[in-house]
């Protein structure tokens, strides 16, 4: 039994136990079946896109899907003190049949809350990143696009007062995961975010800013190298308390060019060691009588161009808008715009010994960890940066691609998203519209323009609900498809 499914279990079994009868109570259940169908074979980009990894590219696709989850209680008590402690755990499951044939675990987890502060262990859905976390294309780092990786995690999950009586308000996480085995065996993720808010909750001003910093570290290759610097073989990548430290604080291992001692790959020894990505947000919320707007932006870091500015016209940029007190009609609407074109700079651009000259950043990508900013097979981060293994091989041309691992990603795009969510009487729905421009790499450039649509509806019933998705792609990157969804859900206590 693998180290990190020990720990989650033990994790479980203890708290359930100490927890008792209460630890069964007031679950609520879900169940939903249905059946995925295309045109070409493949399944839309957007009925697949930002769904955890559960959807696969492959169409035609029974699926089956069942889930337990319960959440806290009621944070305050009846006389509006707050419950210093509570629990809750989730555990779901997606079954594929068809062209690929899939058995998933989403979701199993376990959490605790004390006070302010959760703490929780096992895969869970998470979205990272100052963003519309309904209507968003993905944020840049943390999308909700692939399976969620297993961590254990300490948090503020939510918005909490440290001065001024709610003037400034603080939320962060700090976590340990586990990847799982790909061209590097047994690696790790340290992952941290850190966000603050100005503004009380009754202001109808409010400014957030914060970081979200991940890194991909240890572990073995699939297959040894020699190291190019040192010309020793490598077998595995340091590990230690000393090299987690690194990882945690970021620290440059190339100061007075010591970095080759530490033991690590030349790359690594050269800048950091394992791979460093993240973003850095700002967002600004405004509460009007009849709706609130929200607008944000996320920046890349990957290289130290931010730092320089080299790359701050690449990043994320949205604005959300919902209407309050509405029954039936449009609730919310999000238009983003995604550029990651720069990188900080072409290679011809690039000077090793002007360090304000960094460029090809290369997002999503890494020579040591050739997965990329993967996980079972589907990016991290946002769905509109492609890896190669997932796109219409036709708009490589007579590329050769045998030096690319399968998930390299395609990661110079420029793309408008516009997203609408409404209800009615009985009825849910959303639509979405995605123009994305991709120009490959700088190693591996393309010119590809893909327009994709989304239409979902769900329409609830007494006992069940029905949803129904129609979907179609037009262009280069994609193979020209129309597809969908249809299916039951039903939840109940």
């Amino acid at each position: 039994m693998p180290f990190v499914t020990k720990v989650i279990f033990l994790f479980l079994l203890t708290s359930s136990c100490v927890l008792g009868q209460d630890f069964f109570e007031k679950i609520k259940y879900q169940a939903e079946s249905g059946i995925f169908l295309s045109t070409s074979g493949k399944t839309p980009f957007l009925v697949r896109a930002n769904q955890y990894g559960i959807v696969p590219v492959e169409s035609s696709i029974f699926t089956i899907r069942g889930g337990a989850f319960k959440d806290y209680d009621s944070t305050f008590t009846s006389l509006n003190k707050l419950n210093k402690f509570g629990f809750g755990f989730g555990a779901d499951i997606a079954a594929n049949v068809g062209k690929t044939n899939q058995f998933l675990i989403p979701e199993a987890y376990l959490k605790v809350r004390y006070g302010a502060f959760e703490i929780y262990a096992g895969r869970r859905r998470e979205i990272v990143g100052l963003v519309d976390s309904v209507l968003t294309s993905g944020s840049y780092i943390w999308s909700g696009n692939a399976l969620p990786i297993p961590k254990i995690q300490i948090a503020i999950p939510n918005y909490t007062p440290i001065l001024g009586n709610g003037f400034l308000s603080i939320k962060g996480a700090y976590s340990h995961g586990f990847f799982d085995n790909g061209s590097v065996r047994s690696y790790y993720l340290h992952q941290k975010y850190l966000y603050a808010r100005i503004g009380k909750p009754s202001w109808k001003t409010k400014l957030h800013a914060g970081f979200n910093h991940q890194v991909q570290w240890g572990g073995r290759p699939l297959t040894p190298f020699i190291d190019r610097a040192t010309g020793t073989l490598v077998t595995s990548f340091p590990s230690d308390l000393a090299t987690y430290l690194q990882v945690v604080t970021g620290t440059s291992l190339n100061k007075e060019n010591d970095g080759l001692s530490t033991g690590a790959p030349a790359n690594e020894a050269l800048n950091r060691a394992g791979n460093h990505l993240g973003t850095i947000d700002i967002g600004a919320e405004f509460n009007f009588k009849g709706f609130d707007l929200f607008l944000y932006r996320q920046s890349i870091y990957e290289d130290g161009s931010l730092f320089f500015l080299n790359n701050i016209t690449d990043g994320l940029l949205g604005v959300s808008v919902r209407r309050k007190n509405v029954k039936t009609g449009i609730v919310r609407v999000c238009f983003e715009y995604l550029q990651t074109t720069s990188q900080g700079g072409p290679p011809e651009e690039r000077y090793d010994d002007i360090p304000q000259l960094r460029g090809v950043d290369n997002y999503f990508n890494n020579a040591v960890y050739t997965d990329g900013w993967t996980y079972g097979g589907n990016v991290i981060g946002t769905p509109l940066l492609t890896p190669i293994n997932s796109v219409d091989k036709a708009v490589f041309g007579n590329k050769n691609l045998d030096q690319f691992s399968s998930a390299y990603t395609l990661n110079r795009v420029k793309a408008f998203s516009l997203a609408i969510e409404g209800r009615g009487k009985n009825i849910e729905y959303y639509t979405k519209l995605i123009f994305n421009h991709n120009l490959g790499s700088y190693h591996l450039p393309i010119n590809a323009r893909q327009f994709s649509f989304l239409y979902r509806v769900k329409y609830n019933l007494p006992k069940f609900s029905l949803i129904s998705y129609i979907s179609f792609d037009e262009g280069k990157l994609f193979p020209t498809t129309l597809g969908g969804y249809l299916g039951v859900q039903r939840t109940f206590f």
